[in-house]
């Protein structure tokens, strides 16, 4: 017997996740719903496999990434009309009303918000950019977040905050090196962010957790095939200060998982476990940007060597790259700055709790709610050769 789906889920970005760096081109900087990660995309696959969930995709743009899912779940005969019976094995328990229609909302306007959460139980925020000016960091990652809770006041004091109705739960999607107190605009305004979200609701508002990544890997990364198409076309993979920059790889899927289970908002012990909560999601593995590009040209067979530059050559081109327009080999001077900082989970017992939040890893919370074949995080030497791209020389098919 099948079970009604009962619970209306909002991922908000879900129009412009699962791209790559390069394919954001074609969206200016300044535009609201950009993501600063391939989440939203796997994180409606996760929450598709629990029959409870009505998941609305909600962006500025939400119908691509909508009918994509439609198409893999059920087949390119129905992109509209949702009646095929030939699933995809990524998506193949889930019933034709799953995914709602999606609903367009700016990040920017509260009013559109308040009208994309009406009869949600749980909001998913994965909105965020990479780079922009100081100015629309602020207004995206903060003020955006603004808007995000006082939409969700708005929507739960129309629906009288009932045991049965309103916004149960918040999941934010933030990043490791967020502060308040940061110089760089990333860090600064999605601390600002986090500060905001922890300090807004009182005993009886929604569950807030916030979840801070390291780097994310997985199909639609925008990160580890950047750096594969690259070597495609340099001669050489630059890395900056020696390339000793630690990071702590998460693999999207792992995030995924633990969204989904963050979700369930019925679940008392997830919820007592998760509500007022910094979740810091590194995987199992610790790199220096050095041994990452390793992987990189490893896994896509390229033989490079890695020339290491100063943080002042980083900082010139930066000056030069950030003024052109976008592309793959963009970088800014915000971006070679955050490459001096280590992005690595940080012991529980050294994170500062301002608003009285608890400190979790990702690797604790699946160990206690993941299901047997999720409590281990996968390695990124196991998931990058499915979908780092190999290249072949085009007239003997060797690779090079």
């Amino acid at each position: 017997m099948s079970v009604a789906a009962t619970r209306k889920v909002v991922i908000l970005g879900a129009g412009f996740v699962g791209m790559s760096y390069g394919q954001l081109n074609d969206a200016p900087h300044s535009n609201p719903l950009l993501c600063d990660s391939p989440t939203g995309k796997h994180v409606a696959r996760a929450l598709a496999q629990n029959p409870t969930n009505r998941i609305q995709l909600t962006s500025k743009n939400p119908e691509r990434i909508y009918n994509a899912l439609i198409r893999e779940a059920f087949g390119s005969r129905i992109a509209s009309s949702q009646t095929s019976k030939t699933p995809s094995v990524q998506l193949s328990q889930i019933s034709p009303t799953t995914f709602i229609t999606p609903k367009v909302a700016n990040i920017t306007d509260k009013d559109s918000l308040v009208a994309a959460f009406e009869d949600a139980s749980v909001v998913i925020s994965l909105v965020g950019i990479l780079s922009g000016s100081t100015q629309q960091f602020e207004d995206v990652q903060w003020k955006g977040v603004q808007n995000i809770v006082n939409a969700v006041k708005e929507v739960n004091a129309r629906a009288g905050m009932k045991s049965e109705r309103g916004i149960k739960k918040i999941i934010h999607h933030s990043a490791i090196g967020a502060d308040a107190s940061s110089s760089l605009p990333y860090f600064r305004t999605k601390g600002l962010a986090e500060e905001e979200l922890f300090g807004a609701f009182g005993v009886n508002g929604p569950s807030v957790t916030v979840i801070r990544p390291s780097l994310i890997f997985g199909e639609g990364d925008g990160f580890f095939k950047r750096f594969a198409t690259l070597a495609k076309y340099l001669p050489f993979l630059p890395v900056f200060g020696g390339g000793k920059t630690l990071f702590q790889p998460v693999f999207v899927g792992d995030i995924a998982h633990a969204i989904e289970i963050l979700s369930r908002v019925d679940d008392e012990e997830v919820m007592k476990a998760s509500t007022k909560c910094l979740l810091q999601a590194g995987g199992p593995d610790i790199f220096t940007y050095r041994q990452m590009m390793q992987l990189v040209l490893r896994h896509s067979h390229r033989t490079r060597p890695i020339i290491s530059l100063p943080f002042a050559v980083g900082t010139m081109q930066g000056m030069i790259l950030e003024r052109l327009p976008e592309s793959i080999f963009t970088v800014t001077q915000n971006q070679v700055e955050q490459l001096k900082l280590d992005n690595i989970v940080t012991d529980a017992d050294k994170m500062p709790s301002l608003h009285g939040e608890k400190n979790l890893t990702l690797k604790e919370f699946m160990a206690q709610f993941g299901q047997a074949d999720d409590r281990e995080l996968k390695k990124i030497t196991d998931i990058l050769p499915t979908y780092l791209p190999v290249v072949r020389d085009g007239t003997k098919g060797k690779v090079k």
